[in-house]
């Protein structure tokens, strides 16, 4: 698997019926303070009608006022030579740009990813075969990954280099009823280990914990059986308490946020109803790692990762959470001057 083709669209071969397909970019910050959340998303009516915009949202953990979330609607997306075009922004194997602004509020971006972990397929082999029949997918070309480059918030102009970072695309027919969401790639003990953790709801009520943890050269992936099984996943937002293992290594951790640090936004699904999603990219996360000799041996510490501020953290369901204040605000996208003059994302 390469990051070219995990990042090839998929809506084009979607003629009607309802669809929806995004890539996303999260990177945070833990010694600055801030993250950011990056989405270029298409969205089919059930004619097959797209409707394409560009997402983007800044988090300050010690200025929440500062935090916000803008999405542009922008005409048509397109498949370009190397990648996926939203008007004059765009995202490719190498890096992304894009420009938002709304409601008092701009962000706009030039970005090129890092060196880390090798793309990957987040379905695990047994639950391959029921995305396939729903039509759905989830990839990260960029498992673990840093952002360089320049980025401008609100006219204040930011440098940002080597931001532990990710990058996803997802799709889908519908979207589940409710999941959990989190990532974090910059622990102060150990800036090679990451993180990731997804909580599906899946038929019937069942949930679907996913986690996977990078650590010391090896890949852990505790969604695959039997050992999904013995993963225990409590998410609440704004915290999720969360534990896993597998034949030689255990995870025991939690990540949290304040709802100050959150924004709010909706996905309609094809069905009309609304998936109701509040997210950070300031929160914190701390995971006690074990490991053992082999199966039944005792388990013995190897170390707590931590990271202030380092987080991206999500919760996605029917209801709205009325805590988080800090909504979707949304906007046709800007006419941009031929030149692309004084814009960092041209």
């Amino acid at each position: 698997m390469d990051a070219e083709s995990l990042n090839s669209p998929r809506w084009p071969r979607v003629s009607k019926g309802g669809f929806h397909e995004a890539w996303f970019v999260s990177g945070s910050d833990a010694k600055a303070g801030y993250g950011l959340w990056l989405r270029y998303g298409v969205d089919l009516d059930r004619a097959g009608a797209p409707d394409s915009s560009i997402w983007g949202s800044w988090f300050e953990r010690d200025a929440s006022e500062r935090t916000f979330v803008i999405r542009n609607m922008v005409d048509d997306a397109t498949i370009s030579r190397t990648g996926v075009a939203f008007g004059a922004a765009g995202l490719t194997e190498s890096g992304c740009t894009g420009e938002v602004e709304a409601g008092g509020h701009s962000l706009r971006w030039r970005l090129s990813f890092g060196q880390g972990a090798p793309a990957e397929d987040v379905i695990p082999a047994w639950l391959s075969p029921i995305a396939r029949l729903r039509l759905s997918g989830y990839v990260l070309p960029h498992a673990k990954t840093t952002l360089s480059g320049a980025v401008e918030v609100d006219g204040r102009m930011s440098e940002l280099q080597r931001m532990p970072a990710l990058q996803g695309h997802l799709w889908g027919r519908s979207y589940w009823p409710a999941w959990a969401w989190a990532r974090c790639s910059g622990f102060t003990e150990d800036p090679d280990a990451s993180v990731e953790l997804l909580d599906v709801e899946g038929p019937r009520n069942v949930r679907l914990p996913l986690f996977v943890l990078r650590f010391r050269g090896g890949t852990h992936r505790f969604g695959e059986l039997p050992w999904m099984l013995l993963s225990v996943s409590r998410p609440a937002a704004p915290a999720w308490h969360f534990s896993a293992q597998d034949a030689r290594l255990s995870i025991d951790g939690v990540v949290r946020a304040t709802v100050e640090q959150m924004v709010q936004v909706q996905y309609p699904d094809a069905d009309g109803s609304l998936r109701h999603c509040v997210h950070t990219a300031v929160a914190s996360m701390e995971v006690q790692v074990r490991s053992r000799a082999v199966p039944g041996a005792p388990w013995r510490p190897e170390g707590t990762l931590t990271s202030k501020s380092g987080a991206s953290l999500e919760f996605c369901g029917r209801e709205a959470d009325a805590r988080v204040t800090r909504g979707l605000v949304s906007a046709p996208a800007r006419r941009r001057n031929p030149s692309g003059a004084g814009s960092v994302a041209s």
